[in-house]
């Protein structure tokens, strides 16, 4: 299964091009990753996610993202779950384009000690179900 985000383009998102900088791929894939977080990985009745810190990320740029009204969609979803770490693969598209594909690797971070933190059994189990292998 995996985690839509609809993704605005907005205006100060475009390069001299009139095309979506490089740089502005990474905040879409952090508000999907946000969003994943705070719709997936917390629920009422339970302690709010800790917390993770992405210690890498790899984007690959398939097509030019122009100026749009209409939304991008941010797909989101986990490709593998270890102790303390978790690695998550994107795709940046609308319905007839696939614009970016990217990877990242995501620590649980205890934010009151500021260490790495094991992945706790409730995330374990929602990172499972967005769980496919990686292609």
């Amino acid at each position: 299964m995996r985690h839509v985000y609809e993704c605005s383009v907005r205006f100060d998102d475009l390069d001299a091009f009139g095309h979506v900088n490089n740089v502005t791929f990474a905040e879409y894939l952090q508000e999907a990753r946000v969003d994943f977080a705070h719709r997936q990985l917390t629920t009422s009745g339970e302690t709010p996610h800790e917390g993770s810190v992405v210690v890498h990320q790899s984007i690959d740029y398939l097509a030019p993202v122009p100026f749009r009204t209409e939304p991008l969609h941010v797909e989101v979803w986990v490709t593998r779950v270890g102790t303390t770490s978790f690695e998550v693969a994107y795709e940046v598209k609308d319905e007839s384009t696939l614009f970016a594909r990217a990877t990242g690797v995501l620590v649980a971070f205890d934010v009151r000690s500021n260490t790495p933190r094991p992945v706790s059994p409730a995330e374990r189990e929602v990172l499972e179900r967005f769980h496919e292998p990686p292609t």
